[in-house]
């Protein structure tokens, strides 16, 4: 339930700070007074379009801060939980909106997008006001409410995961058919390319082998001549080589180092120097050695590669993939026949699975009509209390031309306010009060089987009085066992019966307009009930009479 509204430059509301309790909240006040900004506050908390206009002339932000119990609020937690969001048994919402136009919203301290704000406070709180897009005009909130209330969902969700099934594997079957009809056009082109990379036999590395290969073997001349003239250099004639000079070097100017520091360096580095081209010698005659200049293995390796590439060319692919190209083949050719194998089975199995689905659809269907004539006869019960004596509520089922995730048919709430007058929709047919009335006559025979959440209800007493909008109250009160009830209303039949009030009033001087909202104490509430029983002047009479209204 909602524990606490916080509200700071919203319109005509400078600074509110409500805490509430749970049961049945009376919001009163003259008209224009800015009841409904109270509402038009939690609604924007709860994720409603932001408005730059709402913010407070002469402040740069408004803020409003919804701090929530959610002990008894499974879907919330879980909700919570599934968009990696702290959750605890109290959640607070805060949305902020700037004179620019820009607007924010947090859930314990965490931004989040107002889709998503919409989406947490559905399971939150519902909004029955008279301007809002209500839910109970939504066929799909129609029929959520439908099933709630005949099993809290339990066959729903029967139905529906038996329709999944049945859905997957269709669609499992419909892509093996897809694949196995296109598979019978190139089934023989594939075999075709299959077979003859199969004869070719491309080794995993076997293309940069012979790639390396052939450049060492067609530059073989180049490679004996540079060696052997290396070699000469290196090992010389009878005047001796670079080698033997280095050597000789070493030597000699090792015989006048004495004394010389930089001379002895010097026969270091020429030592070293000697070592390096003897090993650089012996490197490049075990190269020579081991190379054979063989004409037939460079033709050889020059036609592979030739096959290579026109393969490569063919197959449209570079030369280094031809190997993964043709494992690829050979695993597409394998699938086909797998698939062909697999459809007799998948056949079966949706024949069955769609039977299962037409089952658990025709039981939900069942249950959905009992529950749509008991739901429709009490509904319709409450009526005459609620000041619409010949009105009714048809919850009829409508089917579908075909199976759904949700069913075998949709659901439509029909609503006839008096006899002879032509029924319909309830989207199209009820005012805004009968619709506030009817949406209170279902919720309070549905509250004693569904988790409600608060519930907001604004002017649900709008064109009634006397005894009717006593019922009212009672209603409301009977709900508030149930759930929390925020009312606004102008009956004080049904301001006495709450267990807290909230009033709110105008104050205006030449320069600004501020609307004050605060609960009301019993003595306060005794004066707020006489003003809405006779008017601005107060008497003993009212008094009493609203001593007699208030509830104890």
């Amino acid at each position: 339930m909602l524990l606490q509204l916080n509200v700071q430059n919203l319109a005509t509301l400078a600074s509110v700070d409500l805490e509430l309790t749970g049961g049945c909240i009376a919001v009163t006040g003259d008209t224009g007074a800015g009841k409904s900004l109270i509402l038009d506050a939690l609604e924007l908390a709860l994720g409603a379009r932001a408005d730059a206009g709402l913010v407070r002339a002469g402040t740069e932000r408004a803020q409003i801060i919804a701090e929530f119990d959610i002990e008894r609020l499974p879907h919330a937690k879980v909700w919570l939980t599934d968009n990696e969001l702290d959750q605890d048994d109290e959640l607070v919402l805060r949305r902020t909106l700037t004179s620019e136009g820009r607007s924010k919203a947090y859930v314990n301290g965490t931004p989040i997008s107002t889709s998503q704000l919409k989406e947490l406070s559905e399971q939150l709180v519902l909004m029955h006001t008279q301007h809002a897009n209500q839910k109970l005009l939504q066929t799909k909130h129609q029929l959520e409410l439908l099933d709630d209330y005949a099993d809290q969902g339990a066959a729903r969700g029967r139905s529906s995961l038996a329709f999944k099934e049945w859905m997957e594997t269709l669609a499992a079957l419909n892509t093996l058919k897809a694949d196995a009809s296109k598979a019978d056009a190139e089934r023989e082109l594939l075999g075709f390319q299959v077979e003859e990379l199969n004869a070719f036999n491309l080794q995993e590395g076997e293309f940069e082998q012979l790639d390396q290969e052939q450049r060492q073997l067609a530059s073989g001349d180049t490679f004996i001549r540079v060696t052997e003239q290396a070699l000469t250099l290196l090992s010389g004639d009878d005047a001796g080589g670079l080698i033997s000079h280095a050597e000789k070097l070493a030597s000699d100017v090792s015989h006048i180092a004495d004394g010389h520091a930089g001379l002895s360096n010097a026969s270091e580095l020429l030592d070293q120097a000697a070592i390096a081209l003897g090993e650089a010698k012996s490197e490049i005659q075990h190269a020579r050695d081991q190379f054979d200049l063989d004409p037939e293995r460079l033709q050889f390796v020059e036609e592979r590669l030739a096959q290579v590439f026109q393969l490569a060319r063919k197959h449209k692919v570079e030369p280094e993939e031809l190997v993964q190209h043709h494992q690829n083949l050979v695993s597409r050719l394998e699938g086909i026949a797998e698939a062909s194998d697999r459809i007799p089975m998948l056949e079966q199995k949706v024949i069955e699975l769609e039977a299962t689905a037409q089952q658990k659809a025709a039981e939900l269907t069942r249950i959905r009509s009992s529950a749509a004539e008991q739901l429709s006869r009490e509904v319709t019960a409450n009526f005459p209390d609620l000041g619409m004596e010949h009105a009714r509520l048809d919850i009829r089922l409508i089917p579908n031309e075909t199976l759904t995730t949700t069913g075998a048919e949709s659901v439509q709430f029909f609503f006839q306010p008096n006899p002879g007058q032509q029924g319909g929709p309830l989207s199209k047919i009820a005012s805004g009060g009968e619709l506030s009335r009817v949406s209170l006559a279902i919720q309070v025979i549905t509250a004693t089987r569904l988790a409600t959440p608060t519930l907001v209800f604004d002017e649900v007493d709008v064109g009634i009085g006397g005894k009717t909008a006593a019922k009212v109250g009672e209603l409301l009160t009977e709900l508030a066992r149930n759930a929390q009830v925020l009312v606004v209303t102008h009956q004080p039949q049904v301001a006495g019966q709450a267990d807290q009030h909230l009033h709110v009033q105008k104050q205006s001087d030449e320069d600004i307009t501020v609307s004050q909202a605060r609960l009301l104490s019993r003595d306060d509430r005794i004066d707020e009930i006489a003003r809405m029983l006779g008017g601005h002047s107060i008497t003993e009479s009212t008094r009493q009479a609203a001593m007699d209204l208030l509830k104890d």
